[in-house]
Parts: C-alpha cells; sequence; structure tokens
C-alpha cells in the first residue's frame, strides 16, 4: 500500500530546505531523533526546488545501497561530472574499474602497505619540532599524503606537495560547501565554478599526470595501483574511461589521504578531551610497540587502539552522508519516489541516533568491548554493499599505527574545546585544527 511520506514542519513555499542547507548536520541529527521511531523516511518537498528524501531507518539504507539496479549515486557536484573515478562512475565502468582494483586492497597487499605506513610515521616523527603548536589536520595530511602515494603510486612525496594538494582539496571544499543549496535547486538556477575551483582541479590533475606519467616512461614499472589500470587499459576486453589514469589517480591521492587524516586528527581530538582514554593508548603503545614503529604483525594487538578509531569513526565520520537517486520510479518503504529524486543516508545522524546508542553524544570507546556491533546496520562509517570504500582497511590500520606510534613519542593536545565542522564533501574542521605538540622522553 503506497503511503505519503512524512514531512516535517517549515516555511512556506521552501519548507525545510533553508534549514537543511544552512545547518545540514543539526538539521539531519534531530529529524533523526524525533521521528526514527515513527517513520523510515522523511522527505523534504518544497514548492520550489527539488525534493530531498532522508532514509531514518539504517536497515533501509543499507537496502538502497545494496540495490544497485535500482539506485545510483548521484553525480552532484561538477568535480563528480568531470571525473569517472570509483567513486563516481556508474554501471559496466563501474564494474570494470572495481574488478581491476580490488586485487590491489586484499591479502598481501595489505600487509605491505601496513609496513610502508609505519615506516612513513617513523620518519615523519623525525621531521617534527620537539614543541610547539601545529595544524594538526595539514599535518596529518601530508603524513597521509605519503603513505598513499608510497603505497598505491610506489612513489614518495615531498612536503611542499603535500600541502598544495592539502590547500587544493580545501578549495574544493569550500565551494561544495558554498553550492549545497544550490544542489537543491532547478538546474537552471545553479551558479556556476568559481576560478578557485578551476585552479585547484588543474593542480590535482597535474600532481595526478606526473604519478602516471613516471609509470608510463618505464618499461618495468613496480607493481601498484597505477601499474594495474595500465594493463587493464591495454586489455582489449576491458573498457575503461579515456581519463581512467588520471581520475583514479586524483581519487585515490586525495580520498585516501583526506578522510584518513581527518579521521586521525578527530581521533586526537576526542582523545583531548578524555585524557584517561588517551593515556590508555600510550600504555598500550608502549606495551605491544616497545617504542618502535607498528607493522602488520602488531595490528591485532592494537585493540583498544582500534576500539577508539571505530569510535571516533561513529561521533566524526570523515563519510557524514551518503546520496542516492532512483533509476526509474520506485516505492521505498510505501512511498513513491521519482526518477532522480535526491535521497540522503545520514550517516553522522545514523551514528548518534538515541534510540540505538547509549549517551550518543559521549566518546565512550569501550562500547565497542561490550554491546556495540561492529555489523550493527546503524554504523557503516565506509558506506555499505557493494560500493563500500575499497579502501576501508587500510584506512583503519593507518589511524591506529598513527595514534599509537605518535602517542609513544608525543603528546598531542588539541586545543579546541568545540569541533566547529564544515560538512561539505568531507566533515572538515572550518578552520585550522591547532593542536600542542610536545615530545616525550
Amino acid at each position: 500500500m503506497e503511503r505519503t511520506a512524512h514531512t516535517p514542519p517549515g516555511l512556506p513555499v521552501v519548507g525545510s530546505l533553508p534549514r537543511l542547507a544552512r545547518d545540514p548536520l543539526r538539521f539531519l541529527t534531530g529529524i533523526q531523533n524525533a521521528y526514527a521511531n515513527q517513520y523510515p523516511l522523511v522527505r523534504i518537498d518544497p514548492s520550489v526546488g527539488q525534493s530531498v528524501t532522508v532514509v531514518l531507518d539504517p536497515e533501509l539504507a543499507h537496502e538502497v545501497l545494496a540495490d544497485r539496479d535500482r539506485f545510483r549515486r548521484p553525480n552532484v557536484g561538477v568535480q563528480e561530472q568531470r571525473r569517472q573515478g570509483l567513486v563516481s562512475s556508474d554501471g559496466a565502468l563501474w564494474e570494470q574499474q572495481r574488478s581491476v582494483l580490488d586485487p590491489e586492497f586484499v591479502g598481501g597487499r595489505l600487509a605491505d602497505y601496513a609496513e610502508i605506513a609505519g615506516e612513513t610515521l617513523d620518519e615523519t616523527l623525525t621531521e617534527w619540532p620537539e614543541s610547539g603548536t601545529v595544524d594538526l589536520f595539514e599535518e596529518l595530511s601530508i603524513l597521509t599524503m605519503r603513505v598513499i602515494t608510497r603505497s598505491l603510486f610506489s612513489r614518495d612525496t615531498d612536503r611542499e606537495r603535500g600541502e598544495t594538494v592539502h590547500e587544493a582539496l580545501a578549495a574544493l571544499n569550500d565551494e561544495f560547501d558554498a553550492s549545497v543549496f544550490d544542489l537543491l535547486l532547478p538546474e537552471r538556477l545553479q551558479s556556476g565554478v568559481s576560478s578557485e575551483f578551476e585552479e585547484a582541479d588543474a593542480v590535482l590533475d597535474s600532481v595526478a599526470t606526473e604519478f602516471v606519467d613516471w609509470h608510463l616512461d618505464r618499461e618495468d614499472p613496480p607493481r601498484d595501483v597505477i601499474t594495474a589500470l595500465i594493463d587493464a587499459k591495454a586489455d582489449p576486453d576491458i573498457e575503461l574511461s579515456e581519463n581512467e589514469l588520471i581520475d583514479q589517480t586524483v581519487l585515490f591521492m586525495t580520498g585516501g589521504q583526506e578522510t584518513t587524516a581527518l579521521t586521525i586528527a578527530y581521533a586526537f581530538y576526542w582523545l583531548s578531551q578524555n585524557p584517561e582514554a588517551k593515556e590508555r593508548v600510550r600504555a598500550e603503545a608502549r606495551e605491544v610497540l616497545d617504542g618502535g614503529r607498528p607493522g602488520w604483525a602488531d595490528l591485532s594487538e592494537l585493540t583498544y587502539t582500534e576500539r577508539v578509531v571505530r569510535e571516533t569513526l561513529r561521533l566524526t565520520p570523515a563519510a557524514w552522508n551518503v546520496s542516492r537517486e532512483p533509476r526509474e520510479p520506485v516505492t521505498l518503504a510505501g512511498t513513491q519516489l521519482d526518477a532522480g529524486e535526491f535521497v540522503m543516508l545520514p550517516i553522522y545522524a545514523h551514528h548518534r541516533d538515541r534510540h540505538v546508542w547509549s549517551d550518543p553524544l559521549t566518546f565512550d570507546p569501550e562500547r565497542w568491548a561490550g554491546d556495540a556491533s561492529r555489523g550493527d546496520p546503524a554504523y557503516y562509517p565506509f558506506g555499505s554493499g557493494p560500493r563500500v570504500c575499497i579502501g576501508r582497511q587500510v584506512a583503519l590500520t593507518e589511524a591506529q599505527f598513527a595514534l599509537s606510534h605518535i602517542l609513544q613519542h608525543y603528546d598531542v593536545q588539541v586545543t579546541a574545546n568545540e569541533l566547529d565542522l564544515q560538512p561539505s564533501v568531507t566533515l572538515r574542521p572550518s578552520g585550522p585544527l591547532r593542536a600542542e605538540l610536545s615530545a616525550r622522553t
């Protein structure tokens, strides 16, 4: 039986759309806690502009994410419309991309990446000052950029290039943040991209092209993600897009770098707010690592550190929202959705749902040793279904290694009492995330 979705109260004509555009985290968490025990979804349906359906039931969210026949990832934003990487591609192209790249993220490759992460961490800490104030997100972005390029592209990168990519991503996120409301307007009313966006996009293209050209210029390049794509493009049975090498390199260079850096940075924020938890991470690191750098064999013993990472991903997931659109008219939870209707799956709100989590706003790593389940449908920081993040295990490993190894040698105290978050492409701090570093002897 078809029924009409509940619509939260709002203003005449525009409804709740301005509240969603102005403060999406507060709005989505508010409707999640207000309506999730009554309705599986709600609809924001203004008289002018695009309808938005918000899925409140996490099991229904997983159903949508698993159903590639009825739902696809919308191309929102110019960056995704231009690039056909693994994140934004669809259909047969996505299937071919995933089949080529999946072998690079399993088995022995994960162990190799873990060793590279440990080595890079060790080298990076020798370059940090004995004490001082830093932008922690920027420092960690440079670190994770080095890990990504060494692991996936067999190339090291210097601090200057890491800073350049970090600044370009900030410009792209600012553009997306400024245009969130645009995305919900009719296309004819949407604003165009800025010159700052074009410049940032060109920077990413230039850096990615350098990595790709380095591989193409070698008769026997090392086996890595770029080489796997080069081999696939040479296979007549595989049809990849014309700009495949550049698009995928940009995707892994930026996505893997930024989301992992955010997770580590936010973990340090939560540990700064919870000094007993910080000391437990440090004590575990000293017991397991004994001052040395972490490696693949240590991962299973860093159990409390893993709980800290998982709790950080619950409260501050870098991927704060996933969106889908029906390929054609569908019925979802008894509600008719039009083809192309914007469907939001609010990960951030599901992770803070008071109907699911006890004390949902409290940072409590021990919940992952007790009642919380990694398989709970209300917890999906890396997405779900066939398009689940391909690098999730790499990100978890790098985050555990970074927290444990850094806290062996430094005290890191984020100075902000509260996070000021910018929900754009990812969930970023709205400005520098200042932290006091102090080397420990």
